[in-house]
């Protein structure tokens, strides 16, 4: 049996479980599993689950972090041609363009193993990178065997930086959409319209925006949940003290899980109002559970994921004004909400593992 090796970051749980189908679907293959670090290096507070996956390899990673618009984080990793010479993998699949992957790349080229380079990547979000992270691209992208996109707008982020588009394959960005199906309460029209938004707090995911909009509403039967924690919180929670609507907006901090899933189960409308993301996978958590959406149109996942007017709508979150009307219009029309997240539950089901797996084993079998 051939040996394929996946080789990430860092045991995301969204990851982890699609790696967990992987191993438990695909048996023409052995899937390894190396990471470059543990959460425990990470930003991030969730929990991987990674103890579920078989044949998983974690390397020893110097990490640098930094923290301004976006909380980033760069592995420099160790021991990592010792590593896959102790797996000996017949076909490799590498994300993104850091250090780990330039060494995985060199690897192969050497022992003439394929490679197939993943990226969630797009043109807005790689906008502004400098003159090593071009040359890092460059020479993974020459002679890679295949490309697998999490999304449109990173296919064509590939293509752009040279690849083959004969050579790249889509397998959408997904969550294990089983776990965030819920039926949403039914509400009287009278009441509170809940509003969620999660994610990290920081300037790129745009919450300042979304609080600016929500000024702008006059009536006042809403209630915005925020799920997550980061540096803004403090600037946030004055701002909404600033425009008179603190008492409208809870901060529960990090949620996962149960608990995640059911302040989803609790809302009526979910919005992501980022300045820029690859995807916006919380978006899909959201249409899971029900909801009707409105995402931010630098979201470069929106495009996959919202049939704008349909199972939501995709908006500019720099006119307050365009974002308040979005947010009014299914407040006022709990009929139009609830359609559109019927529709959007519906659509949800495109980002199942069977069908994601499809595109991924796609790229790997024709490298093969």
């Amino acid at each position: 049996m051939k040996k394929l090796l996946i080789v990430t970051n860092i045991p995301s749980p969204y990851r982890v479980d699609f790696f967990y189908y992987l191993q438990q679907n695909v048996k023409e293959y052995e899937i390894h599993i190396m990471f470059q670090a543990g959460n425990d290096q990470s930003f991030r507070t969730w929990s991987g689950g990674e103890e579920k996956l078989k044949n998983t390899h974690f390397l020893k990673s110097k990490v640098i972090k930094k923290t301004g618009f976006d909380q980033t984080e760069k592995f420099i990793p160790s021991g990592t041609a010792r590593t896959l010479n102790e797996i000996r993998p017949d076909i490799v699949v590498c994300m993104e363009y850091n250090p780990c992957a330039i060494m995985v790349k060199h690897w192969c080229n050497k022992t003439k193993v394929p490679y197939i380079s993943w990226t969630d990547g797009t043109r807005l979000s790689e906008a502004h990178i400098g003159f090593l992270q071009k040359l890092s691209r460059k020479y993974i992208i020459r002679n890679t065997k295949a490309f697998i996109a999490s999304s449109t707008a990173a296919k064509e982020n590939q293509i752009y930086l040279g690849a083959d588009p004969d050579k790249v394959y889509i397998s959408l960005l997904t969550v294990d959409i089983k776990k965030y199906k819920t039926e949403q309460k039914s509400k009287p029209q009278s009441d509170t319209f809940d509003i969620i938004y999660v994610g990290g707090l920081i300037k790129r995911k745009g919450m300042d925006l979304l609080l600016d909009a929500l000024g702008e509403i006059k009536d006042g039967k809403w209630k915005l949940k925020v799920v997550g924690q980061g540096p803004e919180e403090e600037a946030l929670k004055q701002q909404a003290k600033d425009l008179g609507i603190a008492e409208k907006v809870e901060f529960t901090g990090y949620l996962e899980g149960e608990a995640l899933k059911k302040a989803y189960g609790e809302s009526n409308l979910f919005i992501l109002p980022t300045r820029e993301d690859c995807f916006g996978l919380v978006t899909l958590e959201a249409m899971c559970a029900g909801l009707p959406v409105i995402s931010s149109k630098y979201a470069d996942g929106a495009r996959d994921l919202i049939e704008d007017g349909v199972t939501g709508f995709i908006v500019d979150p720099y006119d307050p004004k365009q974002l308040s009307d979005a947010i009014d219009s299914l407040k006022k029309d709990p009929q139009k909400a609830g359609t559109m997240g019927k529709e959007g539950k519906d659509r949800a089901e495109q980002f199942s593992f069977e069908r994601v797996t499809k595109g991924f084993m796609e790229a790997v079998n024709s490298a093969i």
